[in-house]
């Protein structure tokens, strides 16, 4: 009986020994950890400014307006966000204000006392002005030249502005002599227009 007890010690001993030796073993395996922690992400800008800020331009406020007066102004575009953009004109909308009809204007044939001429007698020309030097010359892009009243809503133009770039656009109001300039005497019109930067093109 003695007998029996010590093997079944010394096989209990022997057991417990190898669930040791394997414990250990499992544990004794080469290893190496690294981390990554702290990752940041902060959003880029996309930020358009017309001659500098961030409010509304007035370039035009042009009294006795006559033929063949050829009032001119350039814009100051320039993206001061990080994110890379494209330019496009967008909202345009031309405003005709009769103002009364004097006599020269009904001797003209103005019968419209609600609807001004001005528009379809002014030319207007619009392009890009690498150059910012307020004419069209070689390598600008002109993108309209027809009468103001023809001015559709937006220009699609594309034109890449990246961040910290500047371009310039020209715009020009040529009032031609025409035999019609009677029927806008008095009259006044209204361009609104809006800059547009977006990350896409046709955006």
């Amino acid at each position: 009986m003695k007998k029996i007890n010590f093997r079944i010690m010394t096989s209990l001993v022997i057991i417990a020994m190898m669930s040791l030796a394997l414990g250990v073993g499992a544990t004794a395996w080469f290893s190496d950890t690294e981390t990554s922690t702290g990752n940041t992400f902060t959003a880029g800008t996309l930020d358009l400014q017309v001659d500098g800020g961030d409010s509304n331009v007035v370039k035009f406020t042009v009294t006795n307006f006559q033929p063949p007066n050829q009032p001119k102004a350039t814009y100051t575009l320039t993206n001061i966000g990080t994110v890379n953009g494209y330019l496009d004109l967008e909202n345009i909308v031309v405003t005709d204000y009769e103002n009364g009809i004097n006599d020269p204007e009904a001797e003209a044939g103005d019968v419209t006392p609600s609807v001004g001429e001005l528009s379809s007698l002014i030319a207007c020309t619009m392009f890009i002005d690498y150059g910012g030097d307020g004419w069209y010359s070689t390598g600008d892009v002109k993108f309209y030249d027809a009468m103001t009243s023809g001015l559709p809503g937006n220009f699609e133009l594309d034109e890449p502005l990246n961040a910290g770039a500047t371009t310039y656009i020209t715009v020009i109001f040529n009032w031609w002599s025409t035999s019609s300039d009677n029927l806008a005497q008095s009259d006044s019109m209204v361009v609104d227009i809006e800059f547009e930067l977006g990350q896409q093109t046709s955006q």
